[in-house]
């Protein structure tokens, strides 16, 4: 009787310390979030806006290129880059050397802009 007591007290012992070192099973919304790129720029709380001067409007495009200032809400230094309109519509009172404010979708979509008026 000694003997079954020790083998149950040693399963259970050896069950508890497997369990207490192995990794938590992953919920589902865990498995199903997608990956981010940890290098990305941090979240940011309102609108991202910036102030540029236009190098080049391309209206049928939607796409507009613009000298920007730094954008510090995603930390982007100054620089000349292509941007696409969320509605080509904003770009139609826009003209190469027009300072302009303008606003970007959100963080993880800098790439697009959602409104756009001249200085």
């Amino acid at each position: 009787m000694k003997k079954l007591a020790l083998a149950v007290i040693t399963a259970a012992v050896v069950a508890l310390g497997v369990a207490a070192c192995s990794q938590p099973a992953a919920t589902p919304e865990a498995a199903e979030a997608p990956m981010t790129d940890m290098s990305a720029a941090p979240a940011v709380a309102g609108p991202i806006t910036g102030v540029g001067v236009v190098t080049a409007v391309d209206a049928a495009a939607g796409t507009v290129s613009l000298d920007h200032e730094a954008i510090n809400a995603i930390q982007w230094p100054a620089m000349s880059m292509q941007f696409r309109a969320e509605d080509p519509a904003i770009l139609a009172n826009i003209a190469v050397g027009d300072r302009v404010n303008f606003t970007l979708k959100n963080a993880t979509e800098t790439s697009v802009i959602t409104a756009m008026q001249e200085q």
